[in-house]
């Protein structure tokens, strides 16, 4: 399986606390330019791209389930940074950042997951009418990628940022969305079965913030609690006025929250 992993994207500047970003389903590295942008001096930042975006090869099998692969792919990064960095992931690279920090081989220093997705832990938790929500958008999208819809993502990104988003994307942000939907549906086929416990997640002993906007779908408000409750000492961030897609369109604000994270963590 990792022998199969010849490359992935990888972009370093700076120097100071090591941060890896994580960026969600349909987007890269690049996702991150604005927060970056609003971060400041005294960050060493790695940017990359999750399995099947940018320049990382996917190399997951269609029917995927498991996470067992983006797992390894976050090793092999830290393992190039050569030092445990805090990591930040947004979206499915939130779900990724959980997952790796759970079973992967390579500590990370501390968590800050933005809108992460673990569907599953509703189902975990008992709250099937959140869950159900997440299965109303996602029949319709298999259902139509399956028969071939080129804009069968519309389902994903309209659940998440609300009506009208998926129009409302630059040209070239859709033109991505639509070219690489096979690997989002290898995200949700991979990612879909997690279900940790309340007891799993208890077990996370790092600095951990969980971030969600205001604004965003009942279901992904619904997660941030449960995260947020069951890992030890977490924090809840709540951005005002924001939805799903934080990176972009509030950047300065999770600038500012993951300073805050990051200098508060005691250095060792």
């Amino acid at each position: 399986m990792s022998e199969q992993i010849l490359a992935f994207d990888y972009t370093e500047a700076g120097s100071g606390p090591a941060i890896l970003f994580l960026p969600g389903s349909f987007g890269t590295g690049a996702g991150w330019k604005a927060v970056l942008g609003h971060l400041g001096d005294g960050y060493r930042t790695v940017t990359t791209s999750l399995l099947g975006y940018g320049s990382t090869p996917d190399t997951r099998p269609d029917g995927n389930a498991t996470m067992a692969q983006q797992v390894d792919l976050i090793d092999r990064i830290i393992d190039r940074i050569g030092t445990s960095p805090h990591v930040v992931g947004h979206s499915y690279g939130g779900l990724s950042a959980l997952v790796h920090a759970l079973t992967g081989q390579r500590r990370p220093r501390s968590l800050l997951l933005v809108e992460a997705n673990p569907l599953g832990l509703l189902r975990s938790a008992g709250d099937l009418a959140h869950y159900a929500m997440f299965e109303a958008m996602t029949r319709p999208y298999f259902a139509d990628y399956a028969r071939g819809d080129a804009e069968a993502p519309r389902h994903v990104i309209d659940f998440y940022g609300g009506l009208g988003t998926f129009d409302s994307m630059p040209p070239k942000v859709r033109s991505y969305v639509v070219a690489t939907a096979a690997v989002n549906v290898r995200d949700w086929s991979s990612g879909t079965p997690f279900e940790p416990s309340r007891e799993t997640l208890q077990s996370i002993a790092i600095p951990t913030t969980v971030v969600r906007g205001a604004d965003g779908h009942p279901a992904m408000r619904r997660i941030a609690e449960l995260l947020h409750d069951a890992i030890p000492a977490a924090r809840l961030v709540t951005i005002d006025g924001g939805s799903h897609f934080l990176p972009s369109s509030h950047a300065a604000e999770i600038a500012a929250v993951i300073r805050q994270h990051v200098d508060g963590v005691p250095t060792t």
